[in-house]
């Protein structure tokens, strides 16, 4: 398990039982109730690729949903005896929660029945009649169908978006009419050669615009919870790569403001603010003693002028990309369509596509939103600790082989300006948004640490 996984569930007061490899569910069910014995009370199990919406408590129960597709499911049969007038159809589906009054009946029912875990229920309902409840909002998400299912429910927009599903549609609308209606003109501009590398798109002409939903993980997910080798991240950075570059062949002889020291200034203030912290305040972070007026001033020194407006997309960060692996491509949505003036435009700096990159790469904001991490602020003292698994480290360094071999220094230097600038954003998590204020430390830190 991943070291944040055992965190949370420590802090949620659960005990880890690790079972061997390679045994039966019903070898494993036996294995951990042997482990908590003695008991004094009933038993509750929970498969774990079972989801409820909600889920009411009955003693000596079986749970059971409506079969929505075919799989090789244990259905509820006349094997089993239960002990309330529940009908009994060809359809239900034994879900993957079950209250057991006697834990000692149920591990001499499996070991009866040869560890079979189906086996062992119905004989231990011959002593044990089960009540049966039904719950319909089951999702089984040891199922890749159920998991993109349930999944395109779960939406992450900001407050001033509404984003619902409809017929297999994500509608996008926005209570900042410039802001949507500069994601339309970028769909309606985006080069016709690249449209494979887009989800269908429709505008509804309302200040408001529908993209298809499509089955995939986004990066961002793939990044964090994946587990993915190497092999495979260096066949993402590649596509990222040349998709990038054939994008940006498309430029354009009118101007956009893209200055990242105004933009950053003028939302970092309102962080502060919020916070009583002002720009000249030292701040530590392991051997470095800093205020945020003298990062502000080194980091641009690294960051050149943008000689060209190229097709960008604006926000190319790793939530807004997916990944199919059947054609090895991606799929990318939300742009930003503005530049930092709040001008209806495709084109701007296109170092700000890969910066977003190398912010979810290097920067590592996806772990943080999943809050696998750990941060303390004391007298202005920055403590943080990331929870990245170990093969981190060796993605990253693929990442700076492909997408940024060359001028690390200004990456990081933009990267900062992105997480210094996000800040206002993230003010409805304070523990989130102080996380992220001390990641642009943790970064600075690796800037600096490439003059060495």
């Amino acid at each position: 398990m991943d070291k944040s996984d055992k965190d949370r569930l420590k802090q949620l007061g659960v005990n880890i039982i690790f079972a061997p490899d390679n045994i039966t569910l019903g070898e494993s069910i036996v294995y951990c109730l042997n482990m908590l014995m003695p008991f004094n009370e009933s038993i509750r199990i929970l498969h774990g690729d079972t989801y409820f919406n909600k889920l009411d408590f009955c003693n000596n129960s079986l749970v059971v949903s409506k079969a929505k597709n075919n799989y090789d499911w244990e259905f509820l049969s006349r094997d089993y005896k239960i002990n309330n007038n529940f009908i009994l159809n060809d359809n239900m589906v034994l879900s993957g929660y079950f209250e057991i009054s006697d834990p000692y009946e149920l591990i001499h029912s499996i070991l009866k029945s040869n560890f079979s875990w189906t086996q062992g229920l119905k004989l231990y309902s011959k002593n044990n009649p089960f009540k049966i409840v039904e719950n319909n909002t089951w999702i089984d998400l040891g199922l890749i169908s159920s998991y993109f299912y349930c999944k395109k429910y779960i939406t992450s927009q900001r407050a001033f978006n509404d984003l619902k599903i409809e017929n297999g549609w994500f509608v996008k609308s926005s209570s900042i009419k410039q802001k949507i209606e500069g994601e339309i003109n970028w769909f309606e501009k985006f080069p016709i050669q690249l449209d494979l590398n887009l989800p269908r798109f429709v505008n509804l002409n309302s200040g408001s615009y529908k993209i298809e939903y499509l089955y995939l993980n986004t990066l961002s997910e793939l990044f964090v919870f994946g587990k993915l080798s190497k092999i495979v991240w260096t066949r993402i950075f590649n596509t990222l790569k040349s998709f990038l570059t054939k994008l940006h062949s498309y430029k354009t002889d009118t101007g956009s403001e893209f200055n990242f020291f105004s933009k950053t200034t003028n939302r970092l203030y309102t962080f502060l603010d919020d916070n009583g912290f002002d720009m000249t305040m030292v701040w530590r972070f392991e051997n470095i003693e800093i205020s945020l007026n003298e990062m502000l001033r080194n980091i641009n020194l690294e960051i050149g002028q943008n000689d060209t407006n190229s097709f960008i997309h604006g926000d190319f960060c790793f939530s807004n990309i997916m990944y199919d692996f059947k054609s090895e491509d991606i799929k990318t949505f939300d742009p930003r369509g503005l530049d930092f003036s709040g001008n209806i435009t495709p084109f701007g700096d296109s170092r700000y596509d890969y910066a977003k990159l190398f912010h979810s790469c290097i920067g590592l904001y996806d772990f943080i939103i999943a809050g696998f991490y750990d941060c303390n602020i004391i007298d202005n003292q920055i403590f943080l600790t990331i929870k990245t698994p170990n093969s981190i480290r060796l993605i990253q360094d693929e990442f700076f082989n492909i997408i940024c071999p060359i001028n690390k220094r200004e990456f990081y230097a933009i990267t900062i300006h992105l997480f210094l600038s996000m800040l206002p954003l993230h003010s409805d998590n304070k523990s989130r948004q102080l996380a992220l204020f001390a990641n642009s430390f943790r970064l600075y830190k690796e800037f600096l640490d490439l003059r060495s």
